[in-house]
């Protein structure tokens, strides 16, 4: 039904819809109604439904990480072969990081993710820098809300993860330790586009006894350098982050 609205590109009648698609009257019209709450579908002042400005957002938005995911693919790939660790690319909706990527580590002891998964921003580094690099308003929504505890090493204070969102626009990268699955770290950087906003995030994640003080340097280079090459290819002003921070 939905398809039909998109591809039709004029408001119809519910008759009409029925119609084209099938779909018995009173259980299209439920299915407009609960569209329409969620901005899919549009109702016009004479009662025809046409497809809401969410459609076209969804669209954009899928088409933009396609079109980032094709041009990350190269620096995630070598920064996967040179770490040997799981890199994800992220991206922010509504408090989650959100994975449009993922190259898996070749260890066998791994930590187990996958595309279009979605994860608490406030608890995964590559959520954090994301959300660190979202507008203010953003950031009081978020902290404004009961933060999620997953393990006991989970920030559920909104004052002290306040805190760590100003260090990461300090340092430029963001660091999680066993915060969301025990035993399970990672650091991310950030990527912006043309315009120098953050679109999206580079991380690497992996079990804790591989992110240990001795590897931890080596790896936040690669993934900053990793970050700032998918913003060269994006278009976008590489900051210098700072280069002494212990994580």
């Amino acid at each position: 039904m939905l398809e039909h609205l998109v591809t039709r590109g004029q408001p119809e009648q519910l008759a009409d819809i029925a119609a084209q698609t099938a779909i018995p009257k009173g259980t299209l019209h439920r299915i407009l109604q609960t569209l329409q709450a969620r901005g899919y579908v549009a109702q016009e002042r004479d009662g025809r439904y046409a497809a809401g400005i969410r459609c076209f957002e969804l669209g954009s938005l899928w088409a933009q990480n396609l079109d980032m995911r094709m041009v990350a693919a190269p620096h995630l790939l070598a920064l996967n072969e040179d770490t040997k660790e799981t890199v994800h690319l992220g991206v922010y909706e509504q408090g989650d990081v959100i994975y449009i990527d993922k190259l898996e580590s070749p260890h066998q002891v791994v930590a187990r993710t996958y595309v279009g998964r979605r994860c608490p921003a406030t608890c995964v580094a590559t959520g954090r820098v994301l959300l660190a690099y979202s507008d203010a308003y953003e950031i009081d929504r978020v902290l404004a809300e009961p933060l999620p505890a997953y393990t006991e090493d989970s920030i559920t204070d909104a004052t002290e993860l306040r805190d760590l969102l100003a260090e990461v626009r300090r340092t430029g990268y963001a660091v999680n330790h066993g915060s969301y699955r025990h035993e399970v770290g990672g650091i991310a950087g950030p990527v912006r586009d043309y315009t120098g906003r953050v679109v999206a995030s580079v991380g690497l994640c992996m079990p804790e006894h591989r992110f240990g003080p001795e590897r931890f340097d080596d790896l936040r280079s690669r993934v900053l350098a990793a970050a700032a090459a998918v913003t060269t290819a994006l278009g976008g002003a590489v900051l210098a982050p700072a280069t002494n921070q212990d994580g």
